[in-house]
């Protein structure tokens, strides 16, 4: 019987060969994942990887801040720079004793959740908004699965448009579709051929969706006390710029992400 630390080897030659990122851990998830499930074969998970096929679509979940999502073609796969907004934001909820939380595009539900598992059983409200029937659908299995409780409501809309209870004591969280168009169509085969052109493409200059939201807030009754959202290093700039010209008097604090590329930006309103 081949051993486990053999198979691994063989896997991580190959991940390597065919250009495979972090080819190590994935060899080790792949080893455990055919132990666990003598059904699939080594070869069709590697024929698949070939194809561009993301290996977290391949095992139906990923980790993200410790925690075990389900995910599918319907829902962007979490990366890890974003883990990084989930505890400053758990932070500044902490500090301001936020009792409103809203996290807008939800997807799969990472971000809400993982915040939520974090602060515990005090009495927050929770919101999270999407789109998209699907990923709202996996979202609610993640956090059946993950917290065990129906915590979180689920708004299936555009954005905020049905949000009606935001005050100061809201922050708003929002990691929207961000990357300009003609950096999409350049994105890995993975991405492109795999993972939904809805939760990424943001547009000839990667700001449609979020000059959508800050139109969205200034219809509302009051705003929230921060804004924090993730863009994307090449539109930074441009990003500060929209927030200026639909919140003057904002207070915009830059954010690095793990890797030292500019990321996040924290809005007092």
């Amino acid at each position: 019987m081949e051993s486990n630390l053999s198979r691994i080897y063989r896997i991580n030659k190959y991940l390597n060969s065919i250009g495979c990122p972090d080819s190590y851990r994935i060899s080790k998830e792949i080893a455990n994942y055919l132990n666990d499930n003598p059904k699939f074969s080594e070869e069709s998970i590697l024929k698949k990887l070939t194809q561009g096929y993301p290996w977290e679509y391949i095992q139906g979940h990923v980790l993200f801040c410790n925690l075990k999502f389900k995910v599918t073609k319907d829902t962007l796969i979490p990366r890890i720079e974003t883990e990084q907004l989930v505890y400053d934001c758990t932070k500044l909820i902490k500090e301001n004793n936020f009792k409103n939380i809203i996290d807008v595009g939800t997807g799969s539900g990472c971000i809400i959740i993982s915040i939520a598992s974090i602060l515990g059983n005090f009495p927050y409200s929770f919101y999270a908004t999407d789109i998209s029937c699907k990923a709202l659908n996996i979202a609610r299995y993640n956090v059946k699965t993950i917290l065990k409780s129906k915590r979180i409501k689920w708004v299936e809309n555009n954005l905020i448009e049905e949000i009606k209870n935001i005050t100061k004591n809201t922050i708003v969280i929002a990691n929207l579709p961000y990357i300009p168009t003609k950096q999409y169509k350049k994105l890995d085969r993975s991405v492109l051929e795999y993972e939904p052109k809805v939760a990424l493409d943001g547009g000839e200059n990667g700001l449609i969706y979020y000059e959508q939201l800050f139109n969205q807030l200034l219809t509302k009754q009051s705003l929230p006390k921060i804004l924090y959202i993730e863009t994307e290093s090449s539109i930074f700039e441009n990003t500060k710029q929209l927030i200026y010209k639909y919140f003057p008097k904002a207070e915009i604090i830059e954010i690095l992400d793990c890797f030292d590329r500019k990321r996040f930006l924290k809005i007092l309103l």
